[in-house]
């Protein structure tokens, strides 16, 4: 046997060698664009860092009125932020804004029982006298009922009370209200908080004085809902309400600040731009969690994963944090002075402002093959519910480039509740799921991985 098998050696040895026939190495799969949507969605889904950054700018910095030095604190952070995220250029580009500050304000109902009313100054409303104002209130329900009983208004404080028929139709009372009670001399104006919430604290918001010649600029605030309605029950039984009103608001002169802007520039058409964005002031009450600092948080977590992830896109993905979106825009019109040069190299432009609740999905300003694109990129995000796309309206600030012809996308949530926080001391980081800032951040994240990685940019 043992000398067998040495011959079999043996001849091994000598004779040629052959080479066998192997299977080919297995090739990895081909890294497609759902694959790396799954990616960013389940990285973003396992990161803390969004959650940790709202609270941060939430519970650090604070309320961010435009013209304040909390809002020059804010913007010093935000950079920073943005340059430890590794982003390619960031600056603070300049902007002149309002500064409007509130002042002391405080109001009491004299009659006809006695009793303190909270109350929040309109931005942009002038003072009272130092005396302050008494005067009889006039509830009245809408425009057309003030028109009506025009002739009671003078020397009155007059109170609109409307029913809530939504922002959007509501909202007209805060904006319009004190000029038409002027025209009928009215002395004061005050308005039922512009919210659905029959309870909690008032909700400011901008209101704006007309430049028409003879009408007087009156003082305008909000109350709380049940005390408007108490008022109108008093003022339909025939009671005398009368309120004291003094407030400290005043328009100071212009200042500057900036819109921060930080850019992840792009491998292969670095001059084509993807901007995601929302609006960065907020009003002094509150610290402006879901209106708007989540959707800022949200913006920079964008830029953030796809650097951490290592996904530079195609074009350069953008991240501006608005100046003044709640006063007069002018962070949005300054930006389109700046950049005028490189406004038709805007692939997309992304604004999130409706706070962060559960995803729902985005309304896209543009033509009926943009909507149809962007329906096709977030068929993917129906596991964060984020795959609802409509015509529609993409944002306040983005509106400039939008009407320039970039096409526009809104970022949108389950927002029901959003009213019941909005303008109002109730903003606060504790209203705002976690669960909810990840997964809108994912959503947005892979959205717009998708428009800025796309071989052909959205039809303008």
């Amino acid at each position: 046997m043992r000398a067998i098998i040495a011959f079999v050696v043996l001849v091994g040895l000598l004779l040629p060698t052959v080479a066998l026939p192997s299977s080919p190495a297995p090739e990895d799969p081909p890294v497609t664009s759902d694959l790396i949507v799954q990616r960013i969605i389940e990285s973003v889904l396992a990161d803390e860092h969004p959650v940790e950054r709202l609270q941060e700018l939430c519970d650090v910095i604070g309320p961010r009125l435009c013209g304040s030095e909390n809002m020059d604190r804010g913007i010093a952070w935000a950079m920073a932020q943005l340059k430890a995220d590794g982003m390619d250029v960031v600056r603070a580009e300049p902007v002149m804004v309002p500064h409007w500050v509130r002042g002391e304000e405080r109001a009491e109902v004299i009659a006809p029982w006695h009793h303190d009313l909270p109350l929040l100054g309109l931005g942009g409303s002038i003072g009272t006298p130092e005396e302050g104002i008494e005067a009889e209130v006039m509830v009245v329900s809408d425009f057309d009922e003030l028109e009506a009983r025009a002739d009671e208004a003078a020397g009155r404080i007059v109170l609109f009370n409307p029913p809530w028929e939504g922002y959007g139709k509501t909202v007209q009372y805060r904006v319009k209200g004190a000029d038409a009670a002027a025209k009928h001399g009215a002395v004061a104006c005050l308005i039922r908080s512009v919210t659905q919430s029959t309870y909690g604290p008032p909700h400011t918001g901008v209101m704006r004085y007309t430049d028409e010649e003879g009408v007087p600029r009156i003082p305008a605030a909000a109350i709380r809902v049940e005390d408007a309605a108490r008022m109108e029950r008093q003022h339909r039984r025939g009671l005398p309400v009368r309120v004291r009103l003094e407030m400290g608001a005043q328009r100071l002169p212009d200042v500057e600040q900036a819109n921060v802007v930080a850019d992840l520039i792009g491998r292969e058409k670095p001059e084509e731009i993807v901007l995601v964005s929302g609006h960065f002031d907020s009003w002094d009450v509150g610290d402006g969690a879901h209106d708007d600092g989540a959707s800022c948080v949200l913006a920079m977590e964008v830029a953030r994963q796809l650097k951490k992830l290592d996904l530079r896109p195609r074009r350069t993905v953008r991240v501006v944090l608005w100046i003044d979106e709640e006063m007069t825009q002018t962070g949005a019109k300054a930006y389109m002075l700046a950049h005028a040069d490189e406004v038709d190299r805007h692939v997309a432009a992304m604004e999130s402002d409706s706070g962060c609740f559960a995803p729902a999905g985005w309304s896209v300003r543009g033509d009926s093959t943009t909507v149809a694109l962007v329906a096709e990129m977030a068929v993917p995000l129906a596991v964060l519910g984020a795959d609802d796309v409509s015509e529609g309206w993409a944002g306040v600030d983005v509106r400039p480039l939008n009407e320039a012809g970039v096409p526009g996308i809104g970022h949108r949530t389950q927002n029901d509740e959003y009213f019941l926080y909005h303008h109002s001391p109730a903003d606060t980081y504790d209203k705002v799921d976690p669960d909810h800032v990840k997964a809108n951040a994912a959503a947005m994240t892979a959205l717009i991985w998708m428009l800025a990685e796309a071989e052909d940019p959205l039809p303008r």
